[in-house]
């Protein structure tokens, strides 16, 4: 059964682990809604609520309880996007920063040179904080999944065989060849920076996140039209609305699983309640590999018993309980990852 170590008194002991862990692993993330806090808050029921009005056979209403979930989302992006002056916002982007930072440091200052300059963050969440995240910061390198090899034009289609690719760099005047960090960023559930092309692709919006513009709420037809130029997976049982997205939901799963039995596979959840039915079942399968580990930070106490009992059946799997200390926020859980780069990864 999955095991749970307290930060507040073991807090040593979880910096080790960490480390451990991080050093002598193919390294994942999981990241779930509750990193996008406080600028957007937990997707919490809503999909037990639409999937309440669609089984009583209430599709407009579920529908329309969707749109209203993006565009809300679709506000907070643009106000990003923008550089609006908004504490909230300012907060989650600092977090996002700080994340993309240290990851970026553990695969620089990587010990392992038998282990790939390479981080995987698998996400649920639509947003686009890690993206902008990312911009902040010149010596991040970002993939994002979509080819931009093109050297005209802006249109970008997605291509999830780009997470596959490494980057190297030689020097001028020796034959002498390195490795550089690379993360990458696979949004599982789909994006608001997606489009689709027809059903044949799926392209980055080259020209930003907008909402739906004036959308009659008040008719069913308008509204489901305006759900399906979102190119995201709904938060619903009913939760493909063409073979397109069908296709790139179940490849980029594959992926993960793909990515999780490989040898000694790590995977750090955090902001994740596992609720998802899909990954949840494909974790636990993935958990069958012996050599790897999941390492769970619960945000408090209360949310321990709901990890080790979806995980009760899995020894390889690490509940990290905040026990009396603070609740682990993006914050502390930033500052356990600093804890495994020299200097925290910051200038002496």
């Amino acid at each position: 059964m999955a095991r749970t170590l307290m930060l507040s008194d073991n807090p040593e002991d979880v910096r080790k682990l960490t480390e451990s862990y991080i050093q002598s692993g193919n390294l994942n993330f999981l990241v779930g809604s509750g990193a996008s806090m406080p600028a957007i808050k937990v997707a919490g029921t809503i999909e037990a609520e639409i999937n309440s009005l669609l089984i009583g056979g209430n599709v407009a209403d579920a529908d329309l309880m969707a749109l209203e979930f993006i565009e809300e989302l679709v506000e907070t992006n643009v106000d990003l996007l923008a550089d609006i002056d908004d504490q909230a916002i300012t907060e989650t982007l600092a977090n996002y920063t700080d994340f993309l930072s240290a990851v970026d440091g553990i695969l620089f200052e990587r010990k392992n040179i038998l282990l790939p300059r390479q981080a995987n963050i698998f996400t649920t969440n639509y947003d686009l904080f890690i993206e902008k995240a990312a911009s902040k910061l010149p010596n991040v390198t970002l993939n994002d999944g979509f080819d931009r090899t093109s050297a005209v034009g802006s249109r970008y289609v997605f291509s999830p065989e780009k997470y596959f690719d490494r980057t190297y760099r030689s020097g001028s005047s020796n034959d002498r060849i390195a490795e550089l960090p690379v993360t990458n960023l696979i949004k599982v559930h789909g994006s608001l920076s997606w489009q689709r092309d027809g059903d044949m692709e799926i392209c980055f919006a080259s020209d930003g996140v907008s909402l739906s513009g004036h959308v009659q709420k008040n008719n069913p037809d308008a509204v489901s039209i305006a759900l399906a130029k979102r190119a995201v997976i709904l938060p619903n049982v009913r939760k493909f609305e063409s073979t397109l997205i069908e296709r790139v939901y179940f490849d980029l799963l594959r992926l993960y699983s793909n990515c999780l039995d490989r040898d000694n596979a790590l995977l750090i959840a955090f902001g994740f309640s596992f609720a998802d039915e899909h990954i949840l079942d494909i974790t636990r399968r993935a958990l069958r590999n012996p050599t790897a580990q999941l390492l769970i930070f619960a945000y408090s106490s209360a949310n321990v018993a709901a990890f080790s009992d979806k995980f009760s059946q899995n020894r390889n799997v690490t509940v990290i309980d905040p026990g009396a200390g603070p609740p682990t926020d993006f914050k502390v859980f930033n500052s356990i990852l600093r804890q495994v780069i020299p200097q925290g990864g910051r200038p002496a």
